[in-house]
């Protein structure tokens, strides 16, 4: 009798209510909210046979907006606005099938600039990789192909000058690998064979003349006395650098 009138009182306060109802197939229908074990709200929708149409709300669990999805009327495809916790944008782009589709955009947290413009196929990187400094250049190109890193790489200073070049086949570094002074003398240039230094490795001072050549086999210097040398020369180098603190860090979005 105690169960009994507890599915009645739930009955009727969802019945009242209009939420969280269940259609004759036990999918959800009309609207509905669903709460984090805390009591929070997590999100918000309306449903049609199972599928959410219109907008769905997300929430962090301290109440701040997390997602906002537009779903057509199939419930199959949504324009999705993800947010951080200070409310600001950190992403948008479609979903299909709840799998990331088309270009996707992602924003930086601290300023609002584009950082990084993937494109996806089937939920799978596909196509040309782009992230940007603050300022709106390109500052990498990567191929992507199936969700692995398949073709060229490419990174590039504030001005467009090329930074780096090197190549990726089925997400493995292969082939050439150089790096440009700013002034795009080159500074490094070496081969990959599946990810490991292979062949002749040529490090360049400023004025265009080899400082070192090293010989390296599967990623194995053959000289290690030379190898060691050029570590030594290289962290004296980045001692002299300014405080990482101070400089905005690429990856940050």
């Amino acid at each position: 009798m105690k169960y009994l009138l507890i599915s009645i009182a739930l009955f009727v306060f969802y019945g009242a209510s209009g939420q969280n109802q269940l259609d004759e197939q036990g999918r959800k229908t009309g609207p509905w909210k669903v709460d984090y074990p805390s009591g929070k709200t997590r999100y918000e929708a309306v449903f049609k046979e199972g599928k959410p149409v219109g907008e769905m709300i997300r929430y962090y669990e301290n109440g701040a907006v997390q997602a906002r999805m537009d779903f057509d009327s199939t419930g199959m495809r949504s324009y999705t606005t993800l947010y951080y916790q200070n409310g600001s944008k950190a992403a948008e782009g479609w979903y299909l099938n709840q799998e990331k589709d088309s270009v996707w955009t992602y924003f930086s947290e601290f300023d609002g600039t584009v950082r990084i413009r993937e494109p996806y196929l089937g939920g799978k990187l596909e196509g040309n990789v782009n992230r940007y400094y603050p300022t709106g250049e390109v500052s990498e190109e990567v191929s992507w192909k199936e969700g692995q890193k398949h073709g060229d790489w490419n990174q590039y200073y504030t001005d467009g000058s090329l930074r780096l070049r090197s190549r990726y086949e089925n997400d493995s570094l292969n082939g050439l690998y150089q790096v440009y002074y700013p002034d795009s003398t080159l500074k490094v240039s070496g081969t990959y064979l599946d990810n490991l230094s292979h062949g002749t490795w040529d490090f360049y001072d400023e004025e265009g003349s080899v400082a070192y050549s090293i010989e390296y086999e599967h990623g194995v210097a053959l000289d290690q006395e030379k190898y060691l040398q050029l570590m030594q020369d290289t962290l004296a180098r980045f001692q002299n650098l300014p405080d990482p603190d101070t400089v905005e860090q690429l990856d940050q979005f």
